[in-house]
């Protein structure tokens, strides 16, 4: 049994500490706890509403069909049901007929207990220490806390079952330990490490029930809404999730080493304009080698702590260098730390866990946000973040690492960044249109003369209309004909899913099949609208930018449509 960690005289600091750190949750809670147009409460209201109406979850896999739906489930803000693995979609099941207030009420209260229950987990896990020490440590990850309450993440209720899980082995019940581990693999992939830890032929009772829980969500949402919504996430978003093509793959606010890498040398003329030097090439091989040696070393490492008779470091060694290997971190994923934080904390005491307190809010705060716009020389400071978690994962695993470990590690980091250089990527040289800048500019549409568009706003709740001109109603893309054409052989441009991506075709009106293709770069090419002239054809495509985060350009279409030989496209466009 652990030796106390703190003092008689010292515990009254604990307790105000869990006092203030309780204190500092409740105005956000308060403001938040039934407000649903926080977006990402929309990715998983919107597809538990659309399962209990018995619709087609793998719909919403199409921006268009989710968008609808979330108008029809009454949310206003943003939403996107990419990059969620189907089974996401049963996690508001039981509230998906209230109304989006109501539930959003519910579930904060349901990830409030949650906490409340990985508290008293953690006061299990370590005999040793005073309840205010397990507040403090569940609750000193601020922005972690806030953000998954505010947003309706579902992490708390994950870090309840990984802790769960934890107790479970400690206590000598090796089958409900997996299960509770494996779980959270079905829903997200951070607790992927569980499988590795039992791999072995002394724990396949651990290994049968992980294999339980990460497949019986995926069986319930199976005889629920059919194959349908794996096939389009297995098909549309996992190729891009496993090559980290996710979003913004440049952004500081995802913290991994794939941002590092593609910030420091690869150039995007809006997103990342002043890299150290572009070398995409490079930028490929170092974020899949990091990738993969952190996960390595995390396997390595867990498999040796299990083998110590120590579970709590082995499922926080695992959770750590997971996430330090994810190429999409955001602050709220932070929650799950908990665990690696308690292993280091059970080690220490006195001034040395003060210390290291101190250090995991930090990890967990605002504060690692401080130079996130640091550019130039100064790059790497935007990425303190996910320093600060891999510090952490090698904190934790230092016990158990040794130098045949990272060799082997930088092998296989080696070995996987090779695999990973995109030799035969294909990519387009459109005009870019560069008066969009953003993040993610959408649907793109001409008020008279004038190219307009739609891009989130900077508090990522609701779309805005930007570009030249006076805002006017977008007609639905596919509706929208060549004004270059005689309504009676009408032509339209379309996006459709074929060879692995969304591409542009001209397409037959009235019912008629496809005709000629116009894009074949392995990225997307949505939301195509013709020019004034119906010359050229304005879309938006993530090529570059990572699955979702698309900038517009301009095809010029000219030499297949009659009455435009020789007349070029939208010259005024910039």
């Amino acid at each position: 049994m652990p030796e106390p960690v703190t003092e008689g005289r010292g515990r009254w600091w604990w307790r105000i500490a869990a006092l203030i750190l309780v204190g500092v949750q409740l105005p956000v809670l308060a403001r938040t706890a039934g407000d649903p147009q926080q977006s990402d409460f929309a990715n998983y209201f919107t597809p538990a509403f659309v399962l209990a109406r018995g619709g087609d979850v793998g719909d919403l896999y199409d921006r268009d069909s989710f968008d609808r739906a979330l108008s029809q489930a009454g949310i206003q803000g943003l939403g996107s049901f990419v990059p969620h693995p189907p089974a996401n979609a049963l996690w508001l099941l039981p509230f998906a007929l209230a109304p989006p207030e109501v539930a959003k009420a519910v579930w904060t209260l349901v990830l409030v207990l949650s906490i409340g229950l990985t508290i008293l987990a953690v006061l299990r896990l370590s005999p040793g220490f005073e309840p205010s020490m397990a507040i403090v440590l569940v609750l000193a990850p601020t922005l972690a806390i806030r953000n998954g309450l505010a947003f309706g993440q579902p992490y708390p209720i994950l870090l309840t079952l990984l802790v769960g899980g934890v107790l479970a082995l400690e206590r000598g019940r090796p089958f409900l330990a997996g299960l509770l581990l494996g779980l959270g693999v079905s829903f997200k992939p951070y607790a992927l490490g569980a499988v590795f830890l039992f791999v072995h032929p002394a724990r396949r009772r651990s290994l049968a029930g992980v294999l339980c829980g990460a497949i019986a969500p995926s069986l319930v949402l199976l005889s629920l809404a059919g194959p349908e919504p794996f096939i389009q996430f297995w098909s549309k978003v996992l190729p891009w999730m496993l090559r980290g093509e996710i979003q913004d793959p440049f952004s500081p606010g995802w913290g991994s080493g794939m941002a590092l890498a593609n910030r420091l040398l690869r150039f995007e003329p809006d997103l990342n304009p002043q890299p150290w030097f572009h070398a995409p090439l490079l930028a490929r091989f170092l974020g899949a080698a990091v990738s993969t040696a952190l996960l390595a070393l995390g396997v390595f490492s867990s498999r040796r702590a299990l083998d110590a008779k120590r579970p709590l470091d082995a499922v926080g060694i695992g959770l750590a260098f997971v996430l330090g290997a994810s190429p999409f971190v955001a602050s709220y994923h932070l929650v799950l730390l908990v665990v690696p934080a308690v292993a280091v904390a059970a080690r220490l005491h006195g001034r040395a866990l003060g210390l290291w307190l101190v250090g995991w809010a930090v990890l967990g705060s605002s504060l690692m946000n401080t130079f996130r716009s640091a550019s130039g020389v100064l790059a790497p400071l935007a990425y303190l973040r996910f320093l600060g978690l891999v510090g952490l994962a090698l904190v934790v695993s230092r016990p158990y690492l040794n130098r045949r470990m990272v060799g082997q590690a930088a092998a296989l980091g080696a070995a996987f960044g090779v695999l990973a250089l995109p030799w035969d990527r294909n990519e387009e040289a459109w005009k870019r249109i560069e008066s969009a800048k953003g993040y993610s500019m959408i649907r793109p549409h001409f008020c008279d003369a004038n190219l307009r568009w739609w891009s989130p706003s900077r508090d990522g709740r609701r779309l805005e209309s930007m570009g030249a001109g006076t805002d006017c109603s977008a007609p639905p893309p596919e509706a929208v004909r060549s004004p270059g054409l005689p309504a009676a052989d009408e032509r339209r441009v379309v996006s459709r899913f074929t060879d692995g991506s969304w591409n542009l075709y001209l397409g037959g009106g009235r019912g008629h099949v496809l005709g000629t293709r116009l894009t074949f770069s392995d990225a997307n090419e949505v939301d195509p609208v013709w020019t004034p002239d119906g010359c050229a054809v304005v879309f938006a495509s993530d090529q570059g930018r990572g699955l979702g985060s698309t900038a517009l350009y301009l095809l010029d279409v000219s030499g297949l449509m009659a009455g435009c030989a020789g007349s070029g496209p939208a010259a005024g466009l910039r």
